[in-house]
């Protein structure tokens, strides 16, 4: 059963086997598991559910009310970077492009050797993918809702001697209508408030939205519940406040939320908490065509490719709504109406790398995160240059001109690969990466030292009993690729291991 605020205006308190904290990619996993396991279980989450008319094509009002501080929440450090981090039922996966690659054997490795994590060694990782994959329909995009759009991205890599393919997303009848980011109105994105917490449910999982988590409650070393607010989405106003009592609790809030929950509990295993943020490096380019692309349709993201020649690099078609999107690359105002004009001819290729970032996450005093990122230079010029490729890429395809953001000395409309060289100037640095940080991990990493990460290899939070971390804050670094399957594979060993079912 799902309660929403109109139900919970006058607070709860109430008991249960296992309380989850988020109902995102790991959350959603974590809870379907346990209540399949037998238990009472009840999961919270900070923001309402989204209904499909609320999936409109008005991403600044969707944004403003079920993304985290309207999807202005920023990574400071290095620049201010944005990140778009889903505050709602179901978390990021209502409103990301729902893809779903497996983690990386070379990363897998690395997270053995080097991390002691030697139980990814085991096929029951595997299965766990194989599980996650079915449950979420996961497939590679078809061929009839690409679009122009993304099958000129495919003509750009191409041109640029890079295989690529249809990304394998988790959509079941796919509409190709371009709106991932809204939340996919006609329902075809299995995000997993639509094919995993159905399944927590029919197992007697109650759901709570609305529910904002403070603080987890210990008595000494052992878990006992959480306490919270009841927080109105419009205004964000608290209205009430509650209590869930439960001998065993996952924290599912992600690398921000996460760390944060465990420091105003005074959770914090060899001062690890928080520490260790990381995130993808990324940035992208716009490509301006001859011929109308109609890019609002097709697939959100359904074409990209991973680099030959670079490990940890990848390529990614990419739509959102005008109004995001052209911030960035456009402008506010008068720009914004200039670049508006090519919008019908327009095609965005981004590039995603496994950088070595290094960054933190602290509350503010009002609870809030407050996170600091940095990237290297030299980490910031593997992606001009991967941002010039694309350029050329696009140019040898007919492209009028390519925008690849605003750089000083740089070319606003890049037409020939003379202009795009000028990404390859040493002057530029992270700072001038048109860059949103939505791929952000490892602030609770998980290690086989104690010394070096705040969680064991059962997810468990060290120095604890009862509490564990089922999120993107557990990888020990990066993952290379788009995080949702990884987070769901891992939250899938650990909640099993928690309820006693075979891996």
């Amino acid at each position: 059963m799902i309660h929403e605020l109109d139900a919970l205006r006058d607070g709860f308190e109430i008991e249960a086997d296992a309380v989850v904290i988020g109902t995102g990619a790991g959350g959603a996993i974590a809870a379907a598991n346990l209540a399949e396991a037998g238990m009472k279980v009840v999961c919270l989450e900070a923001g309402p559910r989204v209904r499909p008319e609320d999936m409109t094509r008005d991403a600044p009002k969707f944004l403003a009310k079920y993304f985290w501080d309207g999807g202005l929440r920023l990574l400071e450090g290095t620049a201010p970077i944005p990140s778009m981090q889903g505050r709602c039922l179901g978390g990021s996966t209502v409103s990301n492009s729902a893809i779903m690659l497996k983690l990386p054997d070379y990363v897998r490795q690395e997270w053995i050797d080097d991390d002691g994590l030697t139980h990814l060694r085991d096929e029951a990782f595997d299965r766990a993918f194989e599980r996650v994959f079915l449950e979420t329909k996961t497939a590679p995009t078809p061929m009839d809702v690409q679009g122009p759009r993304n099958l000129i991205i495919r003509d750009a890599l191409e041109a640029m001697g890079i295989d690529s393919y249809p990304l394998p997303r988790a959509v079941d009848g796919c509409k190709g209508a371009a709106d991932c980011i809204v939340g996919c109105a006609s329902g075809a994105k299995q995000s997993v408030d639509r094919s995993v917490l159905p399944r927590a449910i029919e197992h007697g999982a109650e759901v709570y939205t609305c529910a904002h988590v403070d603080r987890i409650t210990m008595d000494g070393d052992r878990a006992t519940g959480v306490t919270g607010r009841v927080v109105d989405p419009d205004g964000r106003r608290d209205v009430a406040t509650f209590t869930v009592r439960a001998p065993h609790v996952v924290v599912a809030a992600g690398a921000m939320g996460t760390p944060v929950i465990l420091q105003m509990s005074r959770i914090n295993p060899g001062r690890q908490v928080g520490n260790n943020l990381e995130a993808h490096v990324a940035g992208g380019v716009v490509g301006v065509t001859h011929e109308p692309l109609h890019p609002w349709i097709g697939a959100s993201q359904g074409w990209g490719a991973i680099d030959p020649n670079t490990p940890g690099l990848k390529y990614e078609s990419l739509w959102a709504d005008p109004s995001v999107m052209l911030v960035k690359w456009g402008g506010v105002g008068r720009p914004f109406m200039r670049r508006l004009r090519d919008i019908d001819h327009a095609t965005v290729g981004a590039v995603v790398y496994r950088g070595k970032t290094w960054g933190s996450v602290r509350p503010r005093r009002d609870g809030s995160p407050k996170m600091k990122l940095y990237i290297k230079r030299s980490d910031a010029h593997v992606v001009l240059k991967a941002m010039k490729l694309m350029s050329d890429g696009l140019l040898r395809c007919g492209a009028r001109y390519v925008f690849p953001g605003l750089m000083p000395g740089v070319v606003e409309e890049m037409t020939s690969e003379r202009d795009t060289a000028a990404m390859l100037s040493p002057r530029l640095h992270a700072g001038h990466l048109p860059m949103t940080g939505n791929h952000v991990f490892c602030s609770c990493r998980m290690t086989g030292d104690p010394r070096t990460g705040a969680v064991d290899l059962d997810g468990r939070v060290r120095g604890t009993k009862g509490l564990w971390v089922c999120d993107a804050s557990l990888f020990p670094s990066p993952s290379a690729v788009n995080p949702q399957a990884t987070v769901m594979a891992m939250s899938d060993l650990i909640s099993r291991g928690i309820g006693g079912l075979a891996a």
